[in-house]
């Protein structure tokens, strides 16, 4: 029977991916580990003691750290924000040899583990990183994409996500979450241009992207994220890489780009922006006068940039009296430009959904945690058979992590609309 020791069990990723593995992977047993034990206890119960149980660990006391995922088949890295907590973990799993994977997201992680390679090829083990929905399910998307091309010279990868609708029934937000958003809002941000590694202004640069309904033409902006640090490596020759994010609906770019700007230029700690943010999120009246004027000048800023519309604005001050207006809109986008037969083509696979409510079907949580399952079911199998810290798009056949998606979410072949198109 397969162990798999998830670190952060009690996260509300973790809960879907744990629902998930039990489902892929019928011979695993848990091993939900979390600072939180008693959280994590409840969920174990939930699964029954045959299939899971509950431990406390602290991912910065390496000896409890290396107690805990002994003697596993793979640990599960669900604790974030990943720049913090992805080499403790990876350096225990080599120390221990014992595989890793994790849904790590954010640029710097991403190189950090990176430097691991061949420490961890040495030790025997496979660390798959990045391996949530963007990066990791849009990674395998383009690859696929690739694999229409005879030559790869652009790659685009952008997502949109809103506020966790009330109507889930799911804690709102998390503090991992916010805390990486604004890092990845603050100072400079890595992306390819023209076959190198070059900063912009994190957040600034926008770019108009059309999805397919609801969501439709909506602006997205370039920001700090793993696949910068991953796609390079293995699609040589790629000229352009742009990892794109943005926020449903528009005026919560602005929340975060002050916020952001906040704590980039010291006027708040990070953990006060995070408060704050949670405050918000829950519909609550946080307290901080310089954040909330913070706020405001991000917002008026999406104003004067002609970012937001009149009314958006107005739906931005409902919010922060906590009537919040208007329903949440996930979406992803993966587009591929680059030769076949001599011809320019651009691959691109799109979708969009609500999130929560009768209609919903782009759950962000779900669309996170399952894919690390699917990961995980494939390498617990040996399908993936490449030793060192890889990212999806390296070792994943897409036809295969398709197939197992559809086996637990509601996944056809019109889930993610796909056009090629000539340049």
């Amino acid at each position: 029977m397969h162990r798999i020791t998830i670190i952060g069990g009690a996260g509300d990723m973790a809960q879907v991916a744990a629902g998930a593995f039990l489902a892929l992977i019928p011979d695993c047993r848990l091993v939900l580990a979390d600072f939180n034990r008693e959280k994590a206890e409840k969920i174990a119960n939930s699964h029954g003691p045959s299939r899971a149980e509950a431990v406390f660990v602290d991912i910065y006391d390496p000896g409890v750290l290396r107690e805990v995922i002994r003697g596993s088949d793979l640990v599960a890295n669900c604790t974030g924000p990943y720049y913090r907590t992805g080499r403790p973990v990876v350096e225990a799993c080599i120390d221990e040899e014992v595989d890793y994977i994790d849904l790590g997201d954010d640029e710097e992680s991403a190189l950090d583990l990176l430097s691991l390679h061949e420490l961890a090829r040495e030790a025997g083990i496979t660390a798959l990183i990045c391996c949530g929905v963007a990066p990791g399910l849009v990674n395998v998307v383009a690859r696929e994409c690739a694999q229409q091309l005879d030559e790869v010279e652009n790659i685009d990868l952008a997502w949109v996500t809103g506020s966790t609708p009330p109507e889930e029934g799911k804690e709102k937000g998390g503090a991992a979450v916010f805390e990486h958003m604004v890092h990845a809002c603050m100072g400079k941000c890595g992306t390819i241009r023209d076959g190198k590694r070059v900063e912009i202004p994190s957040f600034r640069s926008g770019h108009v992207l059309e999805f397919p309904e609801p969501l439709g033409a909506y602006k997205l902006f370039e920001l700090g994220h793993a696949e910068v640090a991953t796609m390079p490596r293995y699609f040589p020759g790629v000229r352009n890489v742009r990892t794109m994010g943005s926020l449903y609906p528009p005026y919560f770019n602005g929340v975060f780009r002050g916020v952001a700007n906040a704590v980039d230029k010291g006027k708040v700690e990070m953990n006060q922006a995070v408060r704050f943010l949670l405050a918000l999120d829950a519909g609550a009246n946080p307290r901080g006068l310089r954040l909330y004027l913070s706020v405001l000048w991000g917002v008026v800023t999406q104003l004067l940039r002609r970012e937001l519309k009149a009314r958006e604005f107005f739906a931005f001050l409902k919010e922060v009296a906590g009537r919040p207006s208007g329903r949440s809109i996930g979406a992803i986008l993966v587009a591929v430009e680059g030769i076949k037969d001599g011809k320019r083509l651009r691959v691109q696979a799109a979708n969009a959904g609500y999130q929560g409510g009768p209609e919903g079907d782009f759950d962000m949580d779900d669309w996170t945690g399952t894919p690390l399952a699917v990961f995980a079911s494939m390498l617990l199998e040996g399908l993936i058979e490449d030793k060192g810290v890889l990212a999806p798009e390296a070792c994943v056949d897409p036809e295969e992590f398709t197939r197992r998606m559809a086996a637990v979410m509601p996944i056809t072949e019109d889930t993610l609309q796909v056009e090629i198109r000539e340049l």
